[in-house]
This record gives structure tokens, sequence and C-alpha cells, in this order.
């Protein structure tokens, strides 16, 4: 029968517990983690720039874990030796870091440095002498500015004061004017019929007042002879010009030519701007006889006439231009060609202008109430009817000439 075993007892093997504090594992596993971090570590250490984590010690012992974890509060207790320190834990590889941000480090730690300002403006004299030269700053604006608009308002002002004083001075700043361009000849009539004042005239241009354009001299077929020669950089013919720019652009013509004053004849259709020279109050004809006023009849009928063919102008347009023209020959009856001849006849075809201006109609109750077809544009068979009208007082006109 066996004896019993118990805790004590000499029939109980003994049990022989070797308690190591592992440094000689440890030496063994630092070896093999030197070398492992000598061909790990520093390529690991250089790429990222940070310590190794110490590698997991095994050398602990399964068995004993009292004695064990005295020996290790001991030996935790005593500072350990250089040598063994190094031996438990693995070197840490050194803290490198790379050569960009090294230089990227000296560069940002390194003062700016300061050029002398000698060397500046040597260098700056170096730059400008091998630099290309710049080109010419060129103003390609060409309309005149308003302080030149501005004087030559003024200049041209100050010599129609002149004219007037002139005038005045001899008494005839109120007299009648008349114009005859076909014979160069611009005279003031005192109420007795005797001519008080004579000059020569030139026509410089032209505005309409009902399409406001504008017509040089030398461009006008009908003024050939009459004005003025052509002027370099001028256009011939202008659209959408208003009264201050048709004063502008006759007094800049006034001052191509030269002229001694500027002077406007209106009627109500358009603005004539004459040059005129050489003021007299001796004149060598002391009597004037308007010619006859055909050849301005026809040209402003044909123009009507033309407008209305090519249906390029709305319906207001034209009615003005008719309006315009019926006006005018009722002032030239009553004015320039009073006591003659020629006043019935530009009455009559005046009155017959007027009623083809009517027969448009303008915008308003009255036309709506009476049924008429208002549009923007002339009708076909209306712009017949006035084509046809006009060509009959064209024809009539015609055996004058």
């Amino acid at each position: 029968m066996p004896k019993p075993r118990g805790r004590g007892t000499s029939a109980e093997p003994r049990r022989t517990v070797k308690v190591s504090s592992g440094s000689a594992r440890a030496r063994r596993h630092g070896k093999a983690g030197e070398r492992a971090g000598a061909k790990a570590g520093p390529p690991a250490a250089l790429r990222d720039g940070q310590e190794r984590a110490p590698a997991s010690s095994r050398a602990r012992p399964r068995k004993a874990k009292g004695a064990t974890s005295l020996v290790e509060a001991a030996v935790a207790k005593r500072p350990a030796a250089p040598g063994k320190r190094a031996a438990a834990e693995p070197p840490a590889a050194p803290r490198m870091r790379a050569a960009r941000a090294r230089a990227g480090e000296q560069a940002s730690a390194a003062p700016p440095k300061r050029r002398p300002r000698n060397a500046k403006a040597k260098s700056g004299a170096d730059d400008a002498e091998f630099s290309p030269p710049r080109p010419p700053e060129l103003d390609w604006d060409d309309t005149p500015s308003e302080g030149a608009e501005e004087a030559l308002a003024q200049r041209w002002a100050a010599r129609g004061e002149e004219l007037f004083q002139q005038l005045e001075g001899h008494g005839a700043a109120l007299h009648e004017y008349r114009a005859d361009l076909k014979e160069g000849r611009f005279v003031w009539i005192a109420p007795s019929g005797r001519v008080s004042a004579e000059a020569s005239a030139r026509l410089l241009c032209s505005w309409s007042c009902a399409t406001s354009v504008l017509i040089m001299a030398w461009a006008d077929p009908l003024a050939s002879g009459a004005g003025i020669a052509r002027i370099d950089g001028m256009p011939a013919e202008q659209d959408g010009i208003d009264e201050q720019g048709a004063w502008q652009i006759a007094m800049r013509a006034a001052d191509a030519c030269d002229a001694a004053y500027l002077y406007r004849v209106s009627s109500p259709q358009a603005w004539y701007f004459l040059a005129l020279d050489g003021l007299t109050f001796s004149p060598k004809r002391t009597s004037f006889h308007p010619g006859a006023p055909v050849c301005l009849v026809l040209r402003a009928i044909g123009e009507v006439r033309e407008a209305i063919a090519s249906r390029a102008e709305p319906a207001d347009v034209v009615r003005d231009r008719i309006s315009a023209l019926s006006d005018s020959l009722f002032h030239q009856a009553r004015y320039a060609y009073r006591d003659t001849d020629w006043v019935a006849r530009l009455d009559r075809t005046g009155s017959c202008l007027s009623h083809l201006a009517k027969r448009i109609p303008r915008a308003g109750f009255s036309a709506i109430a009476a049924g008429q077809r208002i549009d923007e544009w002339l009708e076909r068979e209306l712009a017949v009817e006035l084509i046809n009208a006009l060509s009959l007082i064209e024809d009539e006109w015609s055996l004058f000439g």
C-alpha cells in the first residue's frame, strides 16, 4: 500500500527551482536584437525619424513566478549597469533626418543676405542696358478734346460778334440777307431794296433737320462749283448729327479753309453753313435779283421720292420730310421770292406737299377712330401713290428748267 504523499514529507520528491534573472537569455536575445536592429532598424529610423519599439522579452520563466517576480523587483530597484542595460534593451535607432529636411531647416534658419545698395543699382543699370527698348506709346484717339472744341467755339463766336458789330456800325445789323451760291454772293438788303453790305460766300456743308444727315459741299452734286474743296480727314457725309455736332463740323471746316466769318442760313428743311470773305459796305451792285428756284425744288422733291422708293425710312421720317419741304417752299415764297412770279408756283407746290404729308397717318386716337391702319413703315399702295404724285410735281417744275 503506498504511503500518502503530503507537503513536507520525505516521500515527496524534491523539486529544484533554478532562479534566474533571465540575463543569459536576455544577452542572447539582445545580441539577436542588435543584429536584427542593425539590419532593419536604421532604414526604418531614417525613413520615419522615430525610435524603434523595444523587442518583447521572452526570457521570463514560466515556472516559479513568485521567485522570479521577487528577483525582478530587486533588479529593478538596483541601477543596472550600462552594459546590461544595453543588453536588455535593444539599441534605439539614431535620430536621423532626411537630407532634404536638414537642408530646408538650414535654409529657413539662415538669415537672408542683404545686397548692398551699389550692387542693386549696378544690377538695375545692367538690366536697363541689356533690356530691349520699349515701343513708343501712341494715342490713337483722334477725336478732338473738350478743351479744343471749346476753344474753337469761342474763337468763332468772337468772329461772329465782330461781324455783328461791323454790321451794326453801318446800320445793317437788322437788314434781311440773301444768298446766291451760283454767283458766290451774300448780301444784306435794306427795307428800300438797296444792298447795304456784301460778301463772297462758299458753301461749307448742309444739315437736314428731318434726317439728321450732314453733307459736305464737295459731296453735294447740286453745289458743285459753289462750295469748298475737299478737306483731308473729314468724311463727306455723316449720319445722326445733332445741332451742336453740325456747328462743330462747320467750324472745323471754316478753320480748314481759312474763312473770315461763319454764317448759318436756316430754312424749315435744312441748315446751310456758309464761309464769308471780303466783307464790304460799298458793293458794286446795289440791287439783288434771286435766281430761279427750279433747281432747289427739283432737288428736294427728288430726295423725298428716292427715300420713299427705297423704303429705307420709317413712315414718321417720310412724313416729316414732306412737311419740312412744304414749309420751306412757303418760306421762300414769303421771303426770298416775294414780289416775283415764283410766289404762286411755290405756294401751289407747298400746298400739294402738305396734302401728301397728311396722307400718312400719325399714331393717335383720331387715326384709330377713322379706321386708318397705323404701321411703322409705309404700306405698298400708299408708297406707290406718293411716288406718282411727286413724279407729277417734278415733271411740272422741269418745264421751267
